[in-house]
């Protein structure tokens, strides 16, 4: 059974995902399409627009045969723990033929040149990098001036596009799998993900606003609880930012004022935004430099269900796959400090949600499966 992985967030669900996996599977003769997903928060630092369960439901309904879970301390961070976290769960199945994504550019082999440069010079790249943040600019505009400077041979237009960026993290991480790019088709053929949630928005305002209000006041509570120190352990915080958190906090009235407040040309409103989900769930340094990769099971239809069956069968995946954390997670215990991050951004996001704690807990929830 050939196989194609691709690591998405489905926030929603809609047609350049369905386009990627369609045309993906063909070019490629793969058999079975299996999605790394986020869970309840998603990268951009904020609540997914629907529950884990029901997108990744939603997934398995449109063509994909099986999802599992992208843990929150990858899901919820910079495009190099995304991609660490989504090829290395690909990977973990010990099987997965191919990864494909999506990119600006379209031209792979450009892509894993960059990739390339990019891995070898890593540490003088990361060295200047520091030292440009130092001196004033943000992450990505130290990122393309050290790359310029150390690696003039390099497209910068590579590094300035966010699917771009993504792809060439997740070049930058493969080992095993065969690594296939689609050129993004823009806002002309397809509706975006942006889009839709405005959309979303719109049919139903009092429903998010009532999402917006109940995480700021999580949030807020978290900040005010804290103290300078601790906020400044967050792992996306650092160069004050825990202070100037603690001194803005009392002028605002929701996350997104405070953003406004707080970013900067040092402190990009993703990096602002990713770090108060960050601080709601504790992810700490230790958090993501200590993290474990599993294969968690969402969701899955007959053609996933077999394609499990070999695996396990193979004895091929260098990772465990969950599917009732409640008999496994004993058999797991280097798994559980990371699992507990799933289970408590669970829980918030229900809180958000006005969702039942007991009802949609991880404990009880189970994996869709499609018959």
């Amino acid at each position: 059974m050939k196989s194609l992985g691709i690591i998405a967030e489905f926030n929603p669900f809609h047609q350049g995902h369905q386009y990627l996996i369609e045309k993906a599977m063909k070019d490629t003769g793969s058999d079975i399409c299996v999605a790394v997903m986020s869970g309840n928060f998603v990268q951009r630092g904020t609540p997914a627009v629907a529950d884990k369960w029901s997108r990744a439901e939603n997934a398995v309904k449109n063509g994909v045969n099986l999802v599992v879970e992208l843990p929150t301390v990858f899901a919820g961070n910079s495009a190099e723990y995304f991609a660490e976290g989504g090829v290395g769960i690909l990977e973990g199945f010990g099987c997965i033929d191919t990864i494909a994504f999506g990119s600006e550019s379209g031209d792979l082999s450009a892509l894993l040149e960059a990739a390339e440069l990019l891995n070898t010079h890593h540490e003088e790249i990361h060295e200047k990098i520091q030292i440009l943040t130092k001196q004033g600019h943000s992450y990505p505009k130290a990122r393309q001036l050290a790359v310029q400077e150390l690696c003039p041979e390099f497209d910068e237009n590579l590094i300035k596009e966010p699917n771009n960026i993504l792809a060439i993290e997740y070049l930058k991480q493969i080992k095993t799998m065969e690594p296939y790019t689609l050129k993004r088709r823009g806002y002309g053929y397809h509706q975006s993900a942006t889009l839709i949630r405005e959309e979303m928005r719109e049919e139903n305002p009092e429903k998010f606003q009532r999402i917006d209000r109940s995480y700021w006041e999580l949030v807020g509570a978290k900040i005010l609880q804290s103290d300078s120190k601790r906020l400044e352990e967050i792992f996306s915080a650092g160069e004050g930012l825990g202070n100037k958190l603690k001194n803005e906090i009392r002028y605002v009235s929701s996350t997104e004022q405070l953003i406004e407040r707080i970013k900067s040309k040092v402190y990009t409103y993703s990096r602002v935004s990713r770090l108060l989900t960050q601080i709601l769930l504790d992810i700490d340094e230790q958090a993501v430099l200590g993290s474990a990769k599993y294969i968690r099971i969402l969701a899955l239809d007959d053609i996933g269900a077999k394609f499990l069956k070999e695996v396990k069968k193979k004895e091929c995946a260098i990772l465990p796959i969950l599917t009732n954390i409640n008999k496994e997670l004993k058999d797991c215990p280097q798994i559980a400090d990371t699992l507990d991050k799933d289970i408590l951004a669970t829980d918030m996001y229900n809180i958000i949600t006005k969702s039942d704690l007991y009802d949609y807990s991880d404990y009880i929830m189970k994996p869709y499966i499609e018959i």
